[in-house]
């Protein structure tokens, strides 16, 4: 900016605060510039303008600038938020589907099944037990077991039974478990066998057994092969006729009224899956106990 446009700035100022006159002005300017600044003031005096509220400015702009960005959030950031979980949703299912227990095997009383799994492992179930397992089970052996059921596991990656009340796990191995209730037992036949339950582990060896119930654990010798079960009858050694009477039930589909004194008698013996009035007999003559039997699916056992 020049020294002459600063003067004639002052000329200006003073001019319209009144301080010089029109005649003045046109002698210090120029009639030319005296027009340009006559045509400036006809066009102030018609324009007024307020005190700025800045504050309110302020909150004007801010809303404005926030109501800009609901507008594109409504626009796009909700439609990849709802596509991205879809997706995940999606994807959860799909590998729902694969690799957890997707598929059940399920017997009734006094029924038992053989179950053989993709890997080519065999289970077989003891009545009123139940058995799921995903569908790409090879990548993924794990199970579920609700009752009892005997293993026999091909050799391969870990092999998990997860039951209500415990795990167990072999590499290749045969063994039996029995979850029922309070009553958790696991007798190895062939391998190794990890057991865990309420924070306690136990490594069984063929021969080994322990079984937990009522905040208690035993350990005892099995010399058999196999569970007596899968050839039609169920043996016990040293277990509470609570349990042992569960089991009758499995097998014979009958409701079984006993008093309460009986529930920890310790029995030790067998009873047939194929006939009911033998089983019977066979549970209550050693522990002199007395039983009627309707025929009805009801028996009541006294002392």
């Amino acid at each position: 900016m020049t020294i002459m446009e600063n003067e004639n700035e002052t000329y200006l100022s003073d001019w319209l605060a009144g301080k010089i006159s029109d005649g003045q002005l046109k002698q210090l300017v120029g009639e030319s510039d005296f027009l340009d600044y006559q045509k400036l003031k006809n066009t102030l005096e018609g324009y007024t303008t307020a005190n700025p509220d800045m504050e309110q400015n302020f909150s004007a702009i801010k809303q404005k600038i926030e109501t800009q960005k609901s507008k594109k959030t409504a626009r796009v950031f909700p439609l990849w938020r709802y596509a991205a979980i879809a997706a995940a949703v999606l994807l959860f299912f799909g590998l729902f589907q694969l690799f957890y227990f997707s598929n059940t095997n399920e017997t009734g009383f006094g029924a038992t099944q053989m179950v053989t799994l993709p890997d080519n492992s065999q289970v077989t179930l003891n009545a009123k037990s139940k058995l799921s397992y995903p569908n790409l089970f090879q990548y993924n052996r794990t199970l579920d077991l609700e009752g009892e059921a005997f293993f026999e596991v091909q050799k391969g990656s870990r092999f998990t039974v997860k039951t209500a009340l415990g795990c167990v796990t072999v590499l290749g191995t045969k063994f039996n478990v029995n979850s029922h209730k309070d009553y958790f037992e696991v007798i190895c036949y062939e391998g190794k066998v990890r057991v865990e339950t309420k924070g306690k582990i136990a490594i069984l060896t063929p021969s080994e057994s322990i079984r937990f119930y009522d905040h208690t654990s035993e350990n005892w010798a099995d010399m058999q092969t196999k569970p007596s079960w899968i050839n039609g009858e169920t043996t016990f050694k040293n277990v509470p006729m609570q349990y042992v009477l569960s089991q009758f039930t499995n097998q014979y589909n009958v409701v079984i009224d006993y008093p309460k004194s009986v529930e920890n008698v310790k029995f030790t013996g067998a009873f047939t899956h194929k006939n009911r009035a033998v089983a019977l007999k066979s549970i209550c003559i050693p522990l002199h106990l007395k039983y009627s039997d309707n025929g009805a699916g009801k028996i009541i056992i006294s002392e």
